[in-house]
């Protein structure tokens, strides 16, 4: 999906910051929990919801002493007034692990030049 969703709604205008009722291009409105409408009299972070992306099944099966094999990551950004910043959160059975998606973006990145590495590299004999 791409661009934003702004309601016709009254009570969704947008608040000063513009931030109102905007949804990020990855927000999967079916998990989307945000609600700015809570938000009319204050900003409280226990009402405001999160805005969600569908999730990204993991196959972790050739991983070793995991807990399970499967598990799940999707993004996440807290409903507030103001830009927030998305946050990778990845699930594998009683684990989870949230990070800032620019921090999740440098470290795959770091990760996949690791592994091209590994398939380009030629064999060195001594």
């Amino acid at each position: 999906m791409t661009g934003t969703h702004e309601h016709t709604n009254p009570q969704l205008q947008p608040t000063p910051t513009g931030r109102a009722d905007r949804h990020p291009p990855w927000c999967d409105r079916s998990r989307c929990t945000a609600d700015p409408a809570r938000e009319a009299n204050g900003y409280r972070p226990d009402l405001g919801g999160e805005h969600r992306s569908a999730p990204v099944p993991l196959n972790l099966a050739t991983g070793q002493w995991l807990p399970v094999r499967d598990g799940t990551a999707w993004l996440t950004e807290a409903c507030a007034p103001w830009p927030g910043e998305p946050y990778l959160r990845v699930q594998v059975g009683d684990m989870h692990l949230s990070m800032p998606a620019d921090n999740a973006r440098r470290v795959l990145d770091a990760l996949s030049t690791l592994l091209a590495s590994a398939t380009t590299a030629s064999e060195v004999t001594p």
